[in-house]
């Protein structure tokens, strides 16, 4: 036999189609004829090609809603086209950038142990139940990295579903791996909006530092980013004053402080562990709540989640040092 691996059946329906069809093409297949044209095909793709964050509701529109919405998807999917989560990055200019740059090639030669000697600190502070919407864009996370905002251009910002119950807190930890306390921070009244001021961080930083840094076996480094509350001379003298030794930040440089890391853990550790807070009223109680559950969670956290996220800053300077100062990976 020819062709051994065919059913019988099948070759001899084949042979008794041949005489329907003409030049040895197949039929069309029955059936209602496709409602998007091969026009409104190449017209989505290009859509999707200017605007990758447009939505699917927007597709729709762009060929006058003739499909259904899972129409659009699948359509995406044999196009090749999918979407990926969209990477909420501070807007860099080319200055930042070769700020960012600098710093990289001045830490390039620390091994993970002395990556381990830095204390990494923030603020954070705790809404509860509320979080900006999650973008999603066509183009792959990878490919997003390249995309290098113009000059002077702005971050998009979600609005906000409402105002939520909310405690602002500082922490700071090492690769030792050791930790703080986390830490609520309350407003100043002698400043003038009354919130969080370089007083604060100054009584701050002269309450916890001293104990923090030295409880390191070798000599601590101490980060912080480069907000006002944190270069005013008042905190600037008083970490003279503690004899400590300071790096120096480069400017929009979120992805390279590990400690962002921990705060997505912190409230998805909260959430886990308090999930009646999404529903509790506005008032002190639920406050009081908020900040008994955010350091309950700070003290669960596994300590040697300290460690590994000291131990990516070799890669994390390598990734600096590959894109030339624009956005890592992290």
């Amino acid at each position: 036999m020819r062709f051994p691996d065919i059913p019988r059946s099948t070759i001899q329906y084949t042979l008794t189609q041949e005489k329907n069809r003409q030049k040895q093409e197949s039929l069309p297949r029955s059936g209602a004829p496709k409602k998007l044209t091969e026009d409104d095909r190449d017209h989505i793709y290009e859509t999707i090609q200017e605007n990758p964050s447009i939505l699917i509701k927007d597709l729709l529109a762009e060929v006058d809603f003739k499909v259904h919405r899972m129409t659009i998807w699948r359509l995406t999917h044999e196009m090749g086209l999918r979407k990926w989560r969209k990477m909420q990055r501070p807007s860099l200019t080319p200055l930042h950038a070769e700020k960012r740059l600098r710093w990289a090639r001045q830490y390039q030669h620390f091994t993970p142990s002395d990556w381990a000697r830095v204390y990494w600190s923030d603020e954070c502070t705790i809404e509860r139940g509320i979080g900006q919407r999650q973008e999603w864009s066509f183009i792959r996370p990878k490919d997003q990295l390249f995309q290098h905002p113009q000059e002077g251009s702005q971050i998009q910002m979600i609005p906000a579903r409402g105002k939520q119950i909310k405690q602002m807190f500082w922490a700071a930890f090492s690769g030792q791996p050791r930790r703080s306390g986390l830490i609520p921070l309350f407003g100043d009244p002698t400043s003038q909006r009354g919130g969080v001021s370089s007083r604060t961080i100054e009584e701050l930083y002269r309450c916890v530092l001293p104990t923090l840094l030295n409880s390191l076996d070798h000599d601590a480094i101490f980060q912080q980013d480069n907000a006002p509350v944190h270069t005013a001379w008042i905190v600037r003298n008083t970490l003279d004053d503690l004899n400590c030794d300071i790096m120096e930040w480069p400017p929009y440089s979120p992805d390279l402080n590990p400690i962002e890391n921990l705060w997505a853990l912190l409230k998805a550790e909260i959430l886990k562990r308090y999930p009646e807070l999404m529903h509790l009223p506005n008032n002190t109680s639920t406050l009081d709540l908020l900040v008994k559950a955010a350091q309950e969670a700070w003290e669960a956290l596994d300590i040697e989640i300290f460690k590994h996220l000291s131990d990516t800053m070799p890669h994390r300077v390598a990734d600096v040092i590959k894109y030339e100062g624009w956005h890592t990976s992290y």
